[in-house]
């Protein structure tokens, strides 16, 4: 298929924005190594987070470019909105996570409406995790007649934790980034494929049960799983 030539640039600059994106995100983990290296644990595992939020950005682009691909709408407002939302970056970082058992159970037995709903639990506890292990990390708190300091509340071994969540992240995140590029380069060749997943029976059959957001992540997914080991 020919594409015309406005969304194939549409296309191509949302992945140089995803580059810079990535660029940005390591450079917070290298800095937070340096910080972590003397000693500041607190404001180091704050750095890993906001990296963390940078590389979800990342995986926001690839179903950006694969909706544009696929024809379908994209709302930049929201787009923006959502870059500057951590509740929107921790709930899009969840789907790097390992299913819970209770989705993977669900999953096995088909009850999409059952995966979505734990799924949907996850999403909301790990922002919380995510979130409390930020505010910990730059803020004195009191709480039942205590105060205490992040030197205090965010140890090395909290600390380790966040750096190799990061570092699962970015390598993520750059394994995408060489996908994504391939995508730049062939746009027509990858739009087929997105658009003959949408047409798919069981994607069509998801769709009548899961939000519009599940779908593009399953492409995401699948992006990565099968187009990306095609060299």
């Amino acid at each position: 298929m020919d594409l015309k030539p406005e969304i194939t640039a549409r296309v191509r600059c949302f992945i140089k924005g995803a580059e810079m994106i990535h660029f940005n995100a390591a450079a917070l983990y290298r800095e937070a190594l340096i910080l972590r290296a003397a000693g500041a644990f607190a404001r180091a595992s704050v750095l890993h987070q906001i990296s963390m939020e940078e590389c979800s950005k990342v995986d926001t682009i690839g179903a950006v470019v694969v909706s544009i691909l696929a024809g379908q709408e994209v709302d930049e407002a929201s787009l923006t909105k959502n870059f500057r939302d951590h509740k929107a970056k921790n709930y899009a970082n969840a789907y790097n996570a390992e299913p819970t058992d209770e989705e993977h159970s669900a999953r096995e037995r088909r009850d999409w409406e059952a995966a979505q709903a734990a799924f949907r639990k996850f999403q909301k506890d790990f922002h919380k995790s995510m979130n409390d292990i930020k505010k910990a990390g730059l803020y004195v708190d009191y709480n039942d007649g205590t105060f205490s300091a992040p030197v205090d509340t965010v140890n090395e071994a909290m600390s380790i934790a966040c750096m190799q969540l990061n570092a699962d992240f970015l390598r993520r995140g750059e394994d995408f980034i060489r996908l994504m590029k391939r995508i730049g380069a062939e746009p027509d060749r990858y739009a087929k494929a997105f658009l003959a997943f949408f047409s798919n029976t069981e994607a069509m059959r998801l769709k009548d049960e899961l939000d519009a957001e599940a779908i593009v992540q399953a492409i995401v997914e699948q992006m990565r799983h099968q187009l990306g080991g095609s060299g």
